[in-house]
This record gives structure tokens, sequence and C-alpha cells, in this order.
């Protein structure tokens, strides 16, 4: 700021003025642009983006046992979101730099190419790299999606335009396992990612015509690809972020060199401090906001996003496996949850605005419950799984009268209680998310709402990655230990294994019913009915943490007098 003197001007510079009248004509002019065929754009991306997360969880082990790879499922669920977790903090400053509509457009051609490479993948690679593709336009499209909106609708609109939002992305979820499940049992996983190609071309081709939004802050066209200007997005953060949990799943699921793989993981970690730190001109990651409230809230938020994503991609696998359940009726099971995602962030807006308690005090506690509820509905199916007989499918011998505290498979009581933990999980889940959200609002400075609420989201990200993956992980690492144990060092095993069947049981789970014979069948699917509660037991643990970061929440409020 220049020193002031008696020429200094006490009105304000002709370049102000013509920004502040360039902004209001700017927001004249989205207010007036069509909403119809930018909605249909946004929400159309957005119902397919969600609808693709639950597809891929409930078809995951059917494509890998296709593939003859089923110790590699993990690869399947992770690729997609560490992509999305690395690209989703880039959107927002990406658009404030080049653009809405390019944003928008570069969100849509990544998903677009992605899920065209998956339909013509022939082994697990293959396809984890064509969704790790898809991963990088999915982190986009929400974000692009809720950014637009806010620009062509006023304030008294934005909460309208949201629960619509809400809705049609709480619909893809809903309907993805189900739809995955039919497609996979009639015309083929292949064509599921197919079906998205033209859909996505249509968003984008309405976006290209219609989202014509100007804004004061974006440069004009020749100057928004300059070295410049792009140099305000941490391209640099992102990717060491991306490298980081890279080498963390490595380290968890291959046999790779485990100390090899730790410094580079620690390098890749460090250089991503010193990036955040000391050389970003606009960090994705800002430190120096993660204390206090906001830092407990983060912790809660990483813990219950890995706690749900580590159910939502254990479930179909466990009902397909243990209980022979078909693709298709699991989608059904994958239906419960997601109702219980809208219910819980009905409830919690509803509580949060008819309550008369202090409004910071309300969340924290709503946090606390969201937790809670997690925790409960966990060891509850923890204990479920312990309790249900493994379904024999194969001809000539069925499962024996359950005892009174067990289950048969064939009962339909402990499917109840399966979809009922799932949706104490999920309603926990939506609870804390919209309490976390609401407390950003009075915890943090207007000015760094919008970046909290970024950095919110990321959280969200590193704890749906991090979820999926390492319980995928720890069961399968379980599943190798306890096999060869079983079929090589147990005694009273009345079958001469074979390595051959070790290895084929790892890399093709159909081997396991389609091979041997039913008296077999039941020691070993009980071995893989331990390796599913083995991989409860991290869920469990973050769980206790998120419910103690939550009590320390509470206490940071002050009381009032």
């Amino acid at each position: 700021m220049e020193p002031l003197d008696e020429t200094t001007s006490l009105l304000p510079i002709p370049e102000q003025e013509e920004i502040g009248d360039l902004e209001v004509e700017y927001h004249k002019h989205n207010l007036a642009l069509p909403k119809l065929p930018i909605l249909t754009s946004l929400w159309l991306g957005s119902f397919i983006s969600s609808l693709d997360g639950t597809v891929v969880a409930n078809i995951m082990n059917r494509v890998a046992e296709e593939f003859a790879e089923s110790d590699r499922k993990q690869w399947i669920a992770t690729s997609f979101l560490l992509t999305n977790t690395a690209f989703q903090p880039l959107y927002g400053k990406l658009s404030d730099v080049t653009g809405r509509k390019f944003a928008l457009l570069t969100a849509y051609t990544f998903f677009g190419l992605g899920c065209l490479l998956t339909c013509f993948a022939r082994n697990v690679t293959e396809f984890a790299v064509a969704r790790a593709i898809c991963g990088i336009g999915g982190g986009g499209i929400n974000a692009c999606s809720s950014i637009t909106v806010s620009d062509i609708c006023t304030a008294k609109e934005r909460g309208i335009y949201q629960g619509y939002a809400n809705i049609v992305f709480g619909l893809g979820q809903m309907l993805g396992a189900p739809i995955g499940g039919l497609f996979i049992d009639t015309v083929g996983w292949r064509a599921i990612f197919g079906i998205q190609v033209p859909v996505i071309l249509l968003s984008a081709i309405l976006a290209f015509k219609n989202v014509n939004i100007k804004l004061s802050h974006v440069p004009p066209v020749r100057y928004r690809f300059t070295r410049k200007n792009l140099s305000r997005i941490d391209f640099l953060g992102s990717l060491t972020l991306a490298l980081s949990i890279c080498g963390l799943l490595l380290i968890c699921s291959t046999d790779l060199n485990k100390k090899a793989l730790a410094v580079l993981t620690g390098a890749a970690f460090a250089l991503f401090l010193w990036v955040e730190l000391c050389f970003a001109t606009e960090a994705i990651l800002p430190f120096k906001l993660l204390s206090g409230s906001f830092g407990l809230a983060s912790v809660a938020t990483v813990c219950s996003s890995f706690i749900i994503f580590g159910d939502i991609f254990r479930s179909p696998i466990y009902l397909q496996l243990i209980h022979d359940i078909s693709v298709t009726q699991t989608g059904l099971f994958l239906i419960f949850p997601s109702i219980a995602v809208a219910a819980g962030s009905l409830a919690a807006g509803y509580v949060l605005r008819h309550s008369k308690m202090q409004l910071d005090r309300c969340a924290y506690l709503i946090v606390l419950f969201g937790i809670a509820f997690q925790l409960l509905g966990l060891t509850a199916n923890y204990y479920l799984v312990s309790i249900v007989e493994p379904a024999l499918s194969t001809h000539g011998e069925h499962s024996v009268a359950a005892a009174a505290v067990r289950f048969a498979s064939q009962s339909f009581s402990w499917k109840i209680l399966f979809v009922l933990d799932s949706v104490l999980v999920g309603f926990g889940y939506a609870c804390l998310l919209v309490a976390t959200l609401v407390s950003i609002v009075f915890s943090i400075e207007k000015s760094q709402q919008a970046t909290m609420t970024g950095i919110f989201y990321l959280w969200r990200s590193i704890g749906n990655v991090l979820g999926a993956s390492l319980t995928l992980v720890i069961f399968d690492k379980s599943l190798a230990r306890s096999l060869w144990h079983y079929m090589f060092h147990s005694d009273g095993v009345s079958y001469d294994f074979t390595a051959d069947e070790y290895y084929e049981l790892l890399s093709d789970t159909s081997y396991l019913r389609s091979h041997f014979p039913p008296k077999i069948l039941r020691g070993l699917l009980a071995v893989y009915r331990t390796a599913f509660q083995v991989s409860f037991w991290p869920n469990i643990g973050l769980a206790i943490a998120g419910l103690a970061a939550s009590c320390f929440l509470i206490r940071t409020v002050p009381k009032t007098t």
C-alpha cells in the first residue's frame, strides 16, 4: 500500500469503480443464463459420477474373478479414489483461473475417457489405470457442479438447488449397485461403463453451449493459460500427496521391497510438507488453519469416511463369497445405506435448524452421536458376521440347523440385522458430514470458509481412499496367511491340498465353490469369514479414535453464562 499524503484521492479510483460495475454487470448476466440446460448438464454428470461409485463397489469382485486376479481387487477400488483425492482440490482453483466452462469440460473429458478405456480393459492393471483416469474427472464433476450453481442463482435460491443436487446425487448412489448387478448378470460389466460415455458426452455438449459464465476475477482468454496464471494451481502439492498415499497402499498390499517403498513414501510426504509450507503460492492444505476445533473435526471426518467406505467395499464381497448371494441381489443390500445417508442429512439439518442449544455445541454433539452410531453399527456387524453360518451352495449338503445364538445362511433374520447395521453406519456418516460443514461457518472466518470447505472435502476423500483400500488389503493379507495355515499346517483336515489350489483360490474366488466338495468348502468358508472379521479391526479402532476426538471437540466450546 502506498503512503498517504495531501495528493491522495479520497474517492475510489476509476479502475476500482470499473471492477465493481463489472461484477454487478456479470452477476446480472449469469443470473439471466438459461438454467434448465445448465442444470441438466451439471446434474446428469453428478448422477453418473455417483452411480459409477456404487456400481464398482458391487461388481469389482466379479470383475477380478473374470481376470483371475482376485488378490488384486483392491486396486479396482483404490485407483479411482486415489486420483479423485489428488485432483478434487484443484478444480475450484482451476475454475477461478481458467473459467468455469474449461474446468467443467476438463472433468467431463477425463471421466468419459476413463469410462471408455475401462470397456476395453483386459486385466486388473488396465482396469485400474482406466479407473484412475476416470477419477481425475470424477474429482471435478461434483466440485464444478456446486461452484457453477452458485454462479447462476441468488443466495436464497442456493439452498433449494443444493437440495435438488443432493437428491440427484443420492439417487445415483442408490441405483448404482442394483443397476451394476443387473448389467453384470445380463449383458456384462463392460456395457455398464460404455453406456456412461454418451451420457457424459451429452453433458459436455450442453456445458459447452450454455455454461457461458462471466467472472471479473477470471483473466481474459489470452491470459488464462500463461505460466504465471497457471502457477496459482498447486499441482505439485496434489502430486506429492497422491504419491504419499499410493506409497502407503503399495507398502500394505504388495510384496515389493518394503524398506525402499517406505523411504520413497517418506520422501514423497516430506516433499508434500515442504511444498505446502514453503513453496506453493496457494496451498491445497494450509496447515496454519488446522488447529483447535477444525483440527479435531478433521480427525473425526477422516475416521468416519474411512469407516463407511470400508463398509461399502467390504459388504458386497462378504455377501457374494460367504453367502453366495448374486451381484444383483447384493445391489439391493446397498440401497438401504444410501437411503440412510439421505435420511441422516435431513435429520441433522432439521436438528441444527430447530435446536435452541448453542449452535456450535449442537453441531459437535451431532458429530459425537454420528461416530457413536457408526461404532455401534460396526461392532454389531462384526458380531453378526461371527455367528452367521456360511452358505454351502453346492449340491449334496446344506447348512446344519443353527444353534440358538447362531443364524443359518438361509435365514432372513440375519439379513435384516445386516441391513440395520449398515444403515447405522450410513446414518452416522451423514450426520457427521452435515454437522461438520455447518461448524465451519461459525468456527472459521468468512474469508477462509471456502478454503476450509475445500480442505474438508479433501479429508473426506483421503478417508475414502484409505478406508476402501486398507480394508480390502487387510482382508486379502489375513486370508492369504490363514488359508496357508489351514491348507498345509492344520490337523484333522481330510483333504490333500496342493499349492496350485492355494494360488488359484487367491487369484480367482469363484474357484472356491466350483472346485471343493461341501465338507471341505465348510472349513474354507470359515477361514474366509475369519479374514472378514479381521478386516473390521482398523475400522473399529478408528471409530473409537473418532469418538475420542469428538469428545475433545465438545470441550472446545466455551461455556455460556
